[in-house]
């Protein structure tokens, strides 16, 4: 591909994705949007914030695994029952955080 073509290519797709998003925006700015579009809106932030997060955890190079070892899944599940029980995000990020870099060190000093 042509330097050329690859300047035009990311230009229409460029293109393509903001009037796709202006479309939300333009559209609907001045208008009430239907019960379930709105209800269906609300489910977005989460479900790219889990499609984020799964794919951190469960996707190595090309495979998906799930890896009962890994220091990171374990944060995370620790993470995801304090959001559940809480429901405070500073709570839940912050213990992530301190389990992820604890069992870090645990594993990295051979204590087990």
């Amino acid at each position: 591909m042509s330097d050329t073509e690859l300047l035009v290519l990311m230009l229409v797709v460029g293109g393509i994705t903001f009037l796709y998003r202006y479309a939300m925006i333009g559209l609907f700015a001045h208008r009430e949007l239907p019960h379930w579009l709105a209800r269906l809106c609300q489910f977005v932030a989460p479900a790219s914030f889990a499609a984020l997060i799964a794919s951190t955890l469960f996707v190595t190079g090309h495979d998906v695994h799930v890896d009962m070892s890994s220091p990171k899944l374990w944060a995370a599940c620790v993470a995801g029952l304090v959001a559940w029980k809480t429901g405070n995000v500073l709570a839940t990020i912050a213990t992530g955080m301190v389990i992820l870099y604890a069992l870090k060190w645990l594993l990295s000093a051979n204590l087990f």
